[in-house]
């Protein structure tokens, strides 16, 4: 019989609480109500979801019993969940929320596919912030996380289109996001495969981060970004995309825009994200103690989390006719073997759709 373990359910995704200490986890203890939440506010969403789950006590294999139901989720009944608006530390409105379990979960240690997620469809003001309240009937308790919200930006450099053939680094320029701490660019370029045989048309796409560390924010007004050359976006073709000798490939066109084959999206997230990012990411060191991070504040230490806030902006862009970035596609020893045809060819070239 396994000694009985205090689990916490962590990581919106598939990961559980780490102790700085294993000495502080007393494995006789009594149960004790311990709330973990998640959420990532976004002033563009029509509608925002939070994952709140909750510890638990088992004498069996706590892997295992992160699949059950019952353990990991609070009755609905047990909690109240409060989402409210203030402004300049006053609350303008408040409103408990619903459940829904529509969404479902990918596979991993806690229960799937289904879930348990509270929502709000309120239209979010960038002016304004923004707190996750938990009352526990179990204990009275009242846990919360407050964040204010990433404002909208735009990008300055590229505009609406970009030499791929370029072999030397790229400027790319953004405005600031007022309430950001770091930022993140990828690049997703469209294409569609053929069936050669059937006809059958599939729409793909092959997304690639430029950064390879996170870009901080330093300035108030403008952003740049000079680490990527726009040519060694044809090695990650070469790298990532499948040779299939019975399949023609073609640029596809993004929201219907012909020739334009790529989107460039710049990411923003608060500094709660990047501080809750950093301390979670993997080190080097040999050192395996990791501090612990959340912005929940509760007066004995019982909720566990984050609330935070991301925006993105991006901008859809053609490769560059007049440096004959699709002849280079199309006919260059390094891509060839990928089968690309002239867009003009294809069957979603709009002169050619019946």
């Amino acid at each position: 019989m396994m000694k009985k373990t205090i689990v916490f359910c962590l990581l919106c995704a598939v990961a559980l609480l780490s102790f700085q200490r294993c000495e502080k986890l007393d494995l006789t203890a009594d149960y004790r109500d311990i709330s973990i939440s998640y959420g990532i506010l976004n002033v563009k969403d029509d509608v925002h979801y939070f994952k709140i789950y909750r510890g638990y006590l088992t004498d069996q294999n706590a892997y295992v019993e992160a699949g059950n139901w019952d353990q990991i989720y609070y009755p609905i009944d047990s909690i109240e969940v409060r989402f409210e608006e203030y402004q300049n530390g006053k609350m303008v409105r408040s409103a408990v929320l619903d459940t829904t379990t529509a969404i479902n979960k990918e596979p991993g240690y806690f229960h799937n596919p289904k879930q348990l997620l509270y929502y709000s469809d309120w239209k979010l003001d960038p002016d304004k912030s923004y707190r996750l309240v938990i009352h526990r009937n179990s204990d009275g308790q009242e846990v919360y996380a407050e964040t204010m919200l990433v404002h909208n930006f735009s990008i300055r450099r590229p505009t609406n289109s970009w030499n791929l053939n370029l072999n030397q680094s790229y400027k790319i320029q953004f405005y600031a996001a007022e309430n950001a701490a770091f930022y993140d660019i990828f690049l997703t370029f469209y294409y569609i495969e053929v069936d050669d045989a059937t006809g059958v048309i599939e729409h793909k796409q092959l997304t690639k981060k430029l950064n390879s560390d996170y870009i901080r924010a330093t300035s108030n007004s403008d952003i740049s970004f000079t680490g990527f050359t726009p040519e060694s976006f044809f090695n990650t073709f070469i790298q990532s995309i499948e040779t299939k000798p019975y399949v023609t490939r073609y640029i596809d066109s993004v929201a219907g825009k012909p020739y334009c084959c790529m989107r460039l999206t710049i990411w923003a997230g608060d500094e709660n994200y990047l501080t809750y990012k950093e301390v979670a990411t993997p080190g080097s060191s040999i050192v395996t103690n990791r501090q612990e991070y959340t912005n929940f504040v509760s007066n004995d230490k019982s909720a566990y989390g984050l609330l935070a806030s991301r925006n993105y902006t991006y901008v859809d862009l053609m490769m560059s006719a007049t440096e004959h970035n699709e002849d280079t596609l199309v006919l260059s020893e390094r891509t060839k073997r990928l089968n690309f045809d002239y867009y003009r060819n294809s069957p979603e070239f709009p002169q050619n759709k019946r």
